[in-house]
Parts: C-alpha cells; structure tokens; sequence
C-alpha cells in the first residue's frame, strides 16, 4: 500500500532556465538544511546565499508556495528529490540541488527509510558540465533515528551513485553524523571514493551531541577558501566553500 504522504513523482525541476553552459572552473558552494523554512528570516537568508552560489545543495526544503517562488526567482535551475509531501499543505519536501548550468544524469536514491513513518531519507546526484569535463554533485541527508547497520547501508548506496565516476566530485549534506561511530563509518564510505574533507576554521557548524553533523567532501577540486555563514533561520548554518578545478 503506498504512503499516504508519497509523492507521485520522486523528481521534479523548478527554476529560470540555466544562465551559464557549464559552471565556472572557479566556483562557490554553498549547502545548507533549510529544516522546511519553518524559521524566521529565511527568505532573505536563501535569497542571499542564492546570489552568491553557483552550486547549492540543499536538505529539508519544503516546496511552499512561498519557498517555491523565492527559488525560482533565484536565477538558479533546481532539481529536487522528493521525499514526501508535507502533512499541512502537502507540500513536496526533500533534497534539491540549484545551479547556475544545466544538470545532467539526474538519479536518486531512497531505500533508507526512518521507522515509524516508513518516509525515505534521499539522496540526489546530479552531473554538471564544468571546463572540458563534468562534476558530480551527490546531495546526502542522512538517515537519523536508527542504529549503526542502516546508516551503513545509506551510505552504501549513496557511494553506489558514484561508482565508475573518474571526473571531479562533491559529496555534500546533512549527514547526521552525531556519533563517533556514525562519524567513523562516514569516513570509511568517503574515503572509499577517494574524497578529502572540507576543512572549516573557525568551526562554527552546527552540532548534535558534541559532532558536527553537516560535511562537504571533494574529489579532483582544490579549496581555495571555507567558512561557515553566521545565519540563525534554521538549526543548522549554512557551510560555503570557493573550489577550483585545476
């Protein structure tokens, strides 16, 4: 029996038609769980780093009339998975990716699911054109009120969605990595694809039980520069990073 809040189509696109061919070699990435806009001052928040962004990853973002149209003016091009339809309003709601160049090879993933409501966690790869070669984007929200085996067998798949991928990539998101445990299994995955961590100094990200929970990783990109925005409309910061394909 399908899930009374199941979307009936996972994928759907939103946006301005792309204002750019393929993505600068130099580029800016932001990502950020909007947590459903449920806060104060996001529009001005989305709209800000929006501006600024030419890659925009984003987790929890619930497709009201209002987010809807605050993206669409935004000059990025989105494509969304969507994970279910939220109770009031039965607003589409999951993860979305936003560029300023079209998106190729769109796919998701959405085996894991959290108990009790049954609703799948995605996670959403798109490919970009950028130089003379394409990035994959893989946008990560982590599986959360579960042991150990099931956050595994998330990041297992989400790894599955890269395998064979030789070009420049990012791995970016909520991961929900609260534990040492969850942090130590992230690792093991990232490490497998071969990806470097984004470093943030200061560290301001956000935390749940002492561990910062939102993470970029990178494969083939130099970081030229990191930091987490100082924005309160959520109850997570967003992370941006300047990377460069060299």
């Amino acid at each position: 029996m399908k899930h009374p809040l199941a979307p009936q189509e996972p994928l759907i696109s939103f946006g301005s038609a792309p204002a750019q061919i393929a993505l600068p070699r130099t580029f800016r990435l932001s990502v950020w769980n909007l947590h459903k806009c449920a806060h104060a001052d996001w529009k001005k928040d989305f709209s800000d780093l929006c501006a600024q962004t030419d890659l925009f990853l984003v987790q929890e973002m619930r497709l009201s009339p209002a987010v809807l149209q605050t993206a669409v003016q935004s000059s990025l091009h989105w494509h969304a998975a969507i994970s279910f339809l939220y109770p009031k309003g039965k607003h589409p709601t999951g993860v979305a990716c936003g560029a300023r160049a079209p998106a190729q090879d769109i796919r998701f993933n959405a085996q894991s699911r959290e108990p009790l409501l049954r609703l799948p966690k995605m996670t959403l790869r798109a490919v970009y054109p950028i130089g003379q070669t394409k990035l994959l984007a893989l946008n990560l929200h982590g599986i959360n009120f579960t042991g150990l085996e099931a956050f595994k067998q998330q990041l297992a798949a989400a790894a599955a969605l890269c395998e064979n991928w030789q070009g420049p990539l990012i791995a970016a998101g909520d991961f929900n990595a609260w534990s040492q445990k969850r942090q130590n299994e992230m690792r093991r995955a990232v490490q497998t694809l071969g990806l470097q961590e984004v470093i943030f100094r200061p560290d301001a990200r956000t935390r749940y039980l002492g561990k910062p929970v939102d993470f970029i990783f990178t494969r083939g990109l130099e970081t030229l520069s990191s930091a987490v925005a100082p924005v309160h409309s959520s109850d997570h910061r967003p992370l941006g990073a300047v990377l460069r394909l060299p």
